[in-house]
């Protein structure tokens, strides 16, 4: 490009406008004894054994038992037909239930509520021009502006917009690119804002590149520009370059106030992401 006289193609923006942050023992039980031996039987009387008690009958005895044993021989064929009729149930209820999704698809067709993933996918943190495609429409207090959207892009690396791999080599991962035109055309915003490898990194390169590190793409700035200014700042693992070119219809002043408020509104922006 063609620049007017000065120190590379833009003068950095000096204005002071920038970015902002037991269970108990077991014991002896009391109170118990265990009557004695030589204790007299109350129910005798006199000396010698006591008479035999009368013989028992144990017919009822031995009937007893053998209902009690036909008993247990109901129960126990009874509890082996249920056993295997279980069994048979659950073997046809999992044979049912073998294919999750087709039983998906068919509670969904009649209106049952298909349940969601608990494990969402991630949404991406990269930015991309597509969050800010649109005319930009600022206003704050006595302040209004208003620049057309022209162009954006997103690259995968910051090769396409710098010299000499500079940006890269201070962090830069990859850039996302957005031109505007206002007044009348005769000025144009080209914003930058590159994903750094962390917020440290976006920090720290600030201060470490000039102007002449820049390559913006043809068509994304003002030809011959009669006033070049640009200013950069960080927000999170993001770091954003804000340029300004005009022709000699626009005055710097002019110039200066889209800079700063442009370059302040993508911050703001980027600080709610």
């Amino acid at each position: 490009m063609t620049y007017p006289p000065g120190s590379g193609p833009y003068g950095q923006d000096q204005s002071g406008w920038g970015g902002p942050q037991e269970q108990p023992a077991w014991g002896q039980s009391g109170g118990y004894q265990q009557p004695g031996w030589d204790q007299q039987n109350p129910g005798y009387a006199g000396g010698g054994y006591p008479p035999p008690p009368p013989p028992k009958n144990n017919n009822g005895l031995i009937v007893g038992i053998v209902i009690a044993t036909i008993a247990v021989l109901v129960l126990g064929i009874g509890a082996v037909v249920l056993i295997n009729n279980s069994k048979h149930s659950d073997d046809n209820h999992a044979t049912g239930t073998t294919t999750p999704d087709l039983v998906t698809a068919t509670d969904t067709s009649v209106g049952k509520t298909t349940p969601k993933s608990s494990t969402p996918a991630p949404a991406s943190d990269k930015f991309s021009y597509k969050e800010q495609a649109k005319d930009w429409n600022f206003k704050l207090g006595d302040v209004s502006l208003h620049a057309d959207w022209v162009e954006g892009r997103d690259d995968a690396t910051c090769a396409d917009i710098e010299v000499n791999g500079k940006l890269t080599g201070l962090g830069c991962k990859y850039a996302a690119e957005m031109i505007y035109r206002s007044e009348r055309g005769g000025l144009m915003l080209t914003q930058y804002v590159l994903g750094m490898s962390s917020a440290d990194k976006a920090s720290a390169a600030i201060g470490q590149y000039t102007d002449e590190d820049l390559k913006p793409r043809p068509g994304t700035y003002i030809d011959n520009f009669s006033v070049g200014k640009w200013k950069d700042d960080s927000e999170k693992e993001f770091l954003v370059i804000t340029l300004v070119t005009t022709t000699p219809a626009v005055t710097e002043d002019t110039a200066t106030k889209y800079l700063r408020y442009l370059h302040e509104d993508m911050l703001g922006a980027l600080s709610f992401r």
